[in-house]
């Protein structure tokens, strides 16, 4: 565990955050239960990451795209301070129902313990500008603000 994290957990969140932790990147979790997901949030609040949840099931294609994308885009530099989280439906139906997920894939993201934004859809452009936003960078090419300008300029025309 990178040391900003270590310093408030207790012994056996320690040990939960390892099991979650995913081998190809630091910074990708596969939360398995409401314990864990709780253990993530207040790891990624006390370690003051923004955190990224997808849920998503096996058997949907447009999931399976987008969690394939979402480790790719955790393993990004301008990324690697990001927590990432994939809860699968199948297996935490519960933790689904609570959160009230009704369209998968369902994307949230995170600043602290706060919910900032939650949508549907597997558009990883989406994804990447919403990030972008939470994390106040600039997108890489920059139409996200022009599409905007020009979304203002036709409501008040």
């Amino acid at each position: 565990l990178a040391p900003a994290l270590s310093r408030d957990l207790d012994s056996s969140d320690e040990a939960a955050l390892a099991r979650l932790r995913l081998e190809r990147a630091s910074n990708f979790f596969a939360v398995t239960s409401q314990e864990d997901y709780e253990i993530l949030l207040r790891s990624a609040a006390d370690a003051g990451r923004v955190l990224v949840v997808d849920y998503y099931a096996p058997w949907c294609r447009a999931c399976q795209k987008l969690l394939s994308q979402l480790h790719k885009v955790a393993l990004e530099d301008r990324f690697r301070d990001v927590f990432f989280a994939s809860v699968n439906f199948e297996q935490n139906r519960e933790l689904c129902k609570q959160k009230e997920i009704k369209k998968l894939p369902t994307l949230e993201i995170y600043q602290g313990d706060d919910l900032k934004q939650q949508w549907s859809g597997s558009s990883k452009k989406r994804l990447i500008e919403r990030l972008e936003q939470e994390m106040g960078i600039e997108g890489e090419g920059g139409d996200s603000e022009k599409e905007q300008v020009a979304e203002a300029s036709q409501r008040v025309a």
